[in-house]
């Protein structure tokens, strides 16, 4: 999303500049490493407030994507204010539980940033009930559904057979694909209830083929042994190949644990594909269950398999969905869209600067 951003930007006619590869991410709640992290942030932002006063030359604007106590913005809200410019952020998620948890030196930072900027770009409106407590009453929020380049996805072959040599997934059988990575945490979760969800279904027909690779793959193949021999793990794919299999399959299936809204459910529907999924964060976003695909509730295994079945016994209604999905993402989750709105929004800042 971050490079779709940039992109979408640029396309109205605005030069990017990514003017730091620091990261900001502590995993752990490590205090210390926090910390750290502050003063490493902070000497980047002096430095580039010196290199741009010796430049005589500055940007416009700054903008930083995706805030949260995690990974706050030590560089973005110092360099605004010293130069005067406004301060954007995409995609900030603000939880009060985190007030005197283990991240509450990145949290504290995350609400300065919230609170000083002069406007944020919103991709999940589950997050927006948080963000107008905090922002100032000039900020501006915009809301901007998720979005995705065509590019790819128009370039990709929907060859069945082409696919079927490569990977070894059966021509007679329906086939259900998700793409993932394999790491701890809440993509290993959403694994285990896929994994658990299709371990119930074995009685019906049907291949799932896996995309993705990750710390965690070993685990990954551990949870589907029971139905190892109905399951394609093609590892790590360029996105031109990845596009060629959704494109080839007949139903996107994926828990989504605790995913804000799932960028690879948006390229499932792309390449019109029902999907599968259940109804948590930003997901009926991006899915309309019973429209584009069908929801379930969070960690229902048994729903997900019962939606499951519906599909794959009824393959005309899958396909009249992933049709309708494919339309919605083409019409309404394009980057033009997207760039024409951050266009605008840029374009009122610089009004009211």
């Amino acid at each position: 999303m971050a490079r779709l951003l940039q992109t979408a930007i640029a396309a109205s006619g605005h030069q990017v500049e990514l003017v730091s590869n620091f990261r900001s991410w502590d995993g752990s709640g490590d205090a210390a490493r926090q910390r750290r992290l502050r003063d490493i942030g902070t000497r980047i932002a002096h430095r580039l407030v010196s290199a741009y006063s010796s430049a005589g030359r500055q940007p416009e604007l700054w903008f930083t994507y995706h805030v949260y106590h995690k990974a706050p913005d030590w560089i973005g809200p110092h360099v605004s204010a010293a130069l005067q410019i406004p301060y954007v952020v995409a995609e900030a998620s603000f939880a009060s539980k985190q007030n005197d948890g283990p991240w509450r030196i990145g949290h504290e930072q995350c609400r300065m940033g919230i609170c000083t900027a002069q406007a944020i770009v919103s991709l999940n409106r589950q997050d927006d009930p948080c963000l107008q407590g905090l922002m100032h009453p000039a900020c501006e929020l915009i809301e901007i559904r998720p979005f995705m380049s065509l590019k790819e996805v128009n370039a990709a072959i929907a060859d069945r057979s082409m696919v079927a040599r490569k990977w070894g997934a059966p021509l007679s059988e329906p086939w259900l694909v998700c793409v993932a990575m394999m790491r701890e945490g809440d993509k290993l979760n959403s694994f285990m209830q896929l994994a658990r969800t299709l371990c119930s279904l074995t009685d019906e027909r049907w291949h799932l083929i896996i995309v993705g690779d990750g710390s965690a793959r070993s685990r990954v193949a551990q949870l589907f042994e029971p139905v190892a021999t109905r399951v394609t793990m093609t590892g790590l794919l360029d996105r031109d190949e990845i596009f060629s299999i959704l494109k080839a399959s007949d139903v996107y299936v994926w828990p989504a644990v605790n995913e804000a809204y799932g960028m690879a459910l948006l390229e499932a529907q792309a390449c019109g594909l029902p999907v599968i999924a259940s109804a948590s964060g930003g997901i009926p976003q991006i899915v309309e269950h019973r429209l584009t695909g069908l929801l379930s509730r969070a960690s229902h295994s048994e729903m997900m398999g019962r939606h499951i079945r519906e599909l794959l016994h009824d393959p005309v209604r899958g396909r009249k969905m992933g049709a309708l999905a494919e339309n919605k993402c083409r019409s309404q989750h394009n980057l033009i869209e997207a760039s024409v709105a951050l266009d605008g929004l840029f374009a009122r800042l610089r009004r009211s600067a």
